[in-house]
């Protein structure tokens, strides 16, 4: 006897229990889908009386089975292995589909192989083209109708027509191809090998739950926007369910890159998303894109131990994202591409470290005196102004111990040519400073009653605010 081993049916079975049986229709369709062929059908049918179901699928390859063998050799060599482009492999799929049936029959060109409880049979019977495939096994009526409705997902490529109990499945529109260079496995030397190769992606829309396919055939769940078929031999485990997690990085950035204009919003934080976002192979535009749709167009990451610059960029309209909104790999690649800067660097307390003091304008010097009288009629203080310029912030003015400085670099030399809604709210936005910070009540309870106290003056003695 020329063979080392002998394979044990219940014990490949065991191996199968509480697997989903829609596994039998993802391996004898792609069996079918790998050949020379223009129409494929599955036929599911549910015998309740002895509670079994059975599966049938037909194609019309004029050649059949390249080898009858096959059907019941596990691991036998083929040509699949070679062409990256076919969905086979490890010639395991039908036997593990085998292994679960009570009775199979695969009748092809070359003849039928007959399983039933009495063991294997050879019979004579030929088809004229193509092959047919059918399998009985226990189950209930819940699962025929999973198994149906499993048989519709796949997505069926454009040459071929496929029915499923008898209603046509039209190949279902892409919504973008993406062209990439991924890994994927072929046999060289008599080895499988991992190798990278360009290839396609098509993208097609979901109607809610989404799949990574592998040229049609799904192979796992993903929360990504799109169903994603990927045109060639995804390197997969044995089971053919699990993707290695570097390949889903690879590929969910090669995505994001050429869709990230398309996510909505609600999807932005998806966890493709974010696993895309950590790749080598992410655009800068893709992550500033997502970034603007998860967080908005102004933000500024928040520094905990600089609490004025935090209240001052919220003040400014910035949102402010902490430490744990992102992933430390997400961190790493925003702070790579200098995405996001901190609340201090923008509105730091060292803002105006560089800062050089400018010698006031006649109107500049108008308004300092303004200034100063406000603060000293309705806050009871003697006030300092100066005017300053330094670029390297985006802090407008600044108010601390009786000092307010404003920011000429950002203001321009005009901005205080005229008593205006606009230097006077900026005025009013600083004094309040005396009693608090952005985010205390104190503070806004200041602003209102420096606006009502002004507005008051204005209207009882408009005189007040001429200033020489």
């Amino acid at each position: 006897m020329n063979n080392w081993f002998t394979v044990d049916k219940e014990g490949l079975k065991a191996l199968q229990a509480g697997k989903p049986k829609t596994f039998i229709i993802n391996e004898l369709t792609q069996n079918a889908w790998d050949e020379n062929i223009t129409k494929c059908g599955v036929f599911i049918q549910y015998d309740n009386s002895k509670k079994e179901i059975s599966v049938e699928v037909r194609d019309n390859n004029p050649e059949g089975f390249k080898d009858i063998t096959h059907a019941y050799t596990l691991f036998a060599d083929t040509y699949k292995r070679k062409d990256p482009s076919k969905r086979g492999r490890f010639n395991l799929g039908e036997k593990q589909v085998l292994s679960i049936s009570n009775y199979a029959k695969v009748t092809t060109t070359k003849g039928t192989i007959l399983f039933d409880s009495q063991g294997r049979h050879e019979l004579p019977e030929k088809t004229n083209q193509g092959s047919r495939i059918e399998v009985i096994f226990d189950g209930t009526e819940e699962e025929m109708n999973e198994l149906i409705s499993h048989a519709k997902t796949l997505l069926v490529p454009e040459h071929i027509e496929y029915v499923v109990n008898g209603n046509r499945i039209p190949s279902k529109p892409v919504f973008k191809t993406v062209e990439a260079s991924l890994d994927t496995e072929v046999l060289r030397d008599g080895v499988m090998v991992s190798t990278s190769r360009k290839t396609k992606i098509n993208l097609v829309a979901s109607n809610g739950q989404s799949y990574i396919y592998e040229m049609g055939i799904p192979v796992m769940e993903t929360d990504c926007y799109w169903n994603i078929d990927v045109l060639q031999k995804i390197p997969l485990a044995v089971d053919r369910e699990t993707i290695r997690p570097y390949y889903l990085q690879d590929l969910y950035a090669v995505i994001l890159n050429e869709t990230y204009q398309h996510v909505p919003e609600d999807d932005a934080s998806a966890l493709w998303i974010r696993t895309g976002m950590k790749d080598d192979r992410i655009k800068k535009e893709a992550v500033q894109g997502i970034l603007e749709k998860r967080f908005g167009g102004k933000v500024l990451s928040r520094n905990p131990f600089d609490p004025h610059a935090n209240e001052e960029a919220i003040s400014n309209g910035y949102n402010l994202i902490t430490g744990n909104q992102m992933s430390k790999e997400e961190w790493q690649k925003v702070r790579e591409l200098g995405l996001i800067k901190s609340t201090t660097e923008e509105f730091g307390s060292d803002a105006f470290a560089t800062a050089k003091a400018v010698t006031p304008t006649p109107n500049q010097r108008r308004f300092a005196l303004l200034s100063k009288k406000v603060a000293k009629e309705f806050l009871g203080i003697n006030l300092d102004v100066v005017f300053i310029r330094c670029d390297r912030t985006n802090v407008r003015a600044d108010y601390g111990n009786h000092r307010l400085r404003f920011n000429l670099s950002l203001l321009g030399n005009g901005f205080f040519d005229t008593v205006d809604w606009q230097n006077l709210r900026l005025l009013i936005h600083e004094l309040a400073h005396e009693h608090g910070g952005h985010l205390e009540h104190e503070y806004h309870y200041a602003m209102t009653k420096l606006g009502a106290q002004l507005t008051l003056k204005a209207l009882e003695e408009p005189s007040w605010f001429e200033v020489n």
